[in-house]
């Protein structure tokens, strides 16, 4: 029944598909880079925080922050009612993950099923995960969803760890592949429940999507059939540490330019080559030195962004999940008049060019240069 399942999937990301009509949609144009913005909201946003998100993006993900002894589903709500006040465009997210309980979410957590966890250890603490095999759980998940929707505001939600039971992947390790393979079946009923629970106009993008090398296997494509679409959550994170294959990005481009051919949200989540966690070094230096590294580093994911980017394409571009690490910087380049692409990037080995109304963009994966000659009027 699986293999079944997934040549389903194949054929219907191979077939072009008309692009989703009305409201439930973000607002998509070329005139600039299309930006997406991912934040943990902690005790909530300030007003001018919220009016920088509501004048910038019109795709916006809450998530949780740090949070200590409180619930963030207030704060989420507060910070949605807000940006939306302002921007009316705006689709904003629920952050709901769909593997394991995550503490800032005391409100939902508290109406858990009684017994629905899976107990792992691991490093010496219990690691807690959603038994999705049961009705009651995927219940209660697909619950908190039409919350969401309906008690906190937003638009959809932001499904991640939604790959946890792929063959191989997390849940495979944890519980074997006989047991995860039971749980991703749950998965895939509980995405459908949550989207019925919300009602019509509402979104689910799922995290992760990935592409693959010889050493990294392809991630994500199977969910992109239940949901509205996915985020590419690793383009060039962690370099520093953990270089990435042109193979392997390549391929993540192509992810991208295919899921939203078939008519799918798409998050380009690109970082510039550090994180918050793989330099600390950098992380010790001021604000403004974190800036002018991000700042000096733009060029090549944004032009490998542009060398793939379709109709619902978005990009983020931060050094890590809170608002601290780059979510309310900004960048030249998002100022420049853009334009449409006059047609889809041309490629010879690793080198990659496409041209827009108002730029050329220039891309060579194995040197991981990529430069951006935007045109005068």
């Amino acid at each position: 029944m699986r293999s079944v399942f997934l040549i389903q999937v194949s054929l219907l990301l191979s077939a072009p598909l008309a692009v989703h009509a009305g409201d439930a949609f973000p607002a998509f144009a070329w005139n600039h880079v299309p930006l997406y913005a991912h934040l943990g909201v902690g005790k909530g946003l300030k007003p001018e925080q919220c009016e920088f998100l509501a004048d910038h993006f019109d795709l916006i993900t809450l998530t949780g922050g740090i949070l200590r002894n409180a619930s963030v589903e207030p704060n989420i709500a507060v910070a949605a009612k807000a940006i939306k006040r302002r921007n009316p465009k705006a689709k904003v997210l629920f952050y709901w993950a769909a593997d394991m309980p995550k503490h800032q979410w005391k409100i939902s957590n508290a109406a858990f099923p009684k017994g629905g966890y899976l107990h792992v250890k691991k490093g010496g603490r219990d690691r807690l995960q959603f038994d999705v095999r049961r009705q009651d759980v995927r219940d209660w998940w697909a619950g908190i969803a039409g919350d969401a929707a309906r008690k906190y505001g937003c638009d959809g939600i932001f499904a991640d760890g939604a790959t946890a039971g792929r063959k191989g992947g997390p849940w495979s390790k944890m519980f074997g592949a006989e047991q995860a393979a039971a749980m991703d079946e749950g998965v895939f009923a509980m995405l459908k429940q949550a989207h019925k629970a919300m009602g019509p106009g509402k979104l689910i993008i799922f995290n992760p999507l990935h592409g693959f090398d010889e050493n990294h296997p392809s991630i994500g494509e199977p969910y992109l059939a239940v949901t509205d679409g996915a985020m590419i959550d690793d383009f060039n994170r962690a370099t520093n540490i953990r270089p990435q294959s042109p193979e392997y990005l390549s391929n993540t481009i192509e992810a991208m330019r295919k899921a939203a051919k078939a008519g799918k949200i798409i998050i380009f989540k690109a970082w510039p080559g550090f994180t918050w966690w793989s330099d600390k070094k950098l992380m010790a230096k001021p604000h403004e030195e974190q800036y002018r590294a991000a700042r000096a580093r733009l060029a090549f994911p944004l032009a490998c962004f542009l060398v793939g980017a379709e109709r619902h394409c978005y990009f983020c571009y931060t050094w890590g999940w809170l608002g601290e690490y780059g979510t309310f910087d900004w960048y030249p380049e998002f100022d420049k008049p853009l334009g449409a692409p006059k047609g889809e990037a041309k490629r010879d080995g690793w080198q990659y060019t496409r041209e827009f109304e108002r730029a050329s963009v220039f891309v060579d994966l194995e040197k991981k240069i990529g430069k951006i000659s935007w045109k005068e009027r």
